[in-house]
């Protein structure tokens, strides 16, 4: 059984191989997803939501390609980016066939809760 020392080791070294692939991406992340939502963004129906978490994973494919540009790009990013870009379709596909968005369903208390700082 590995001690919370050894976790924090096991994950730095992660985190070393993978910044050696990708760089520090995640510094530019910011700067790219603001230039493609200048007016910024609101999301508040599961859809949306739904749509945004595999939008959000298709740039960080793409900024981890982008980071490998000059080795040739990086396999393993472009072809989770075809599926992931498949994925959005689906889920385009599913809004545009029913119509509507789907709502998030909280409890009234919490919605309630949740007027209060509109």
């Amino acid at each position: 059984m590995k001690t919370a020392p050894q976790h924090l080791e096991a994950a730095a070294k992660t985190y070393r191989e993978r910044n050696a692939i990708y760089g520090d991406n995640y510094k530019n992340f910011g700067n790219m997803a603001s230039a493609i939502f200048p007016k910024g963004l609101h999301l508040e129906s599961v859809d949306s939501w739904n749509r945004m978490g595999v939008f959000l994973q298709v740039l960080s494919k793409l900024t981890r390609y982008a980071e490998n540009w000059e080795k040739g790009g990086h396999a393993d990013s472009i072809h989770d980016l075809s599926v992931y870009a498949a994925m959005l379709a689906e889920l385009d596909e599913e809004i545009s066939t029913r119509g509507d968005a789907k709502q998030i369903d909280l409890p009234l208390e919490i919605k309630d809760k949740l007027q209060v700082w509109k």
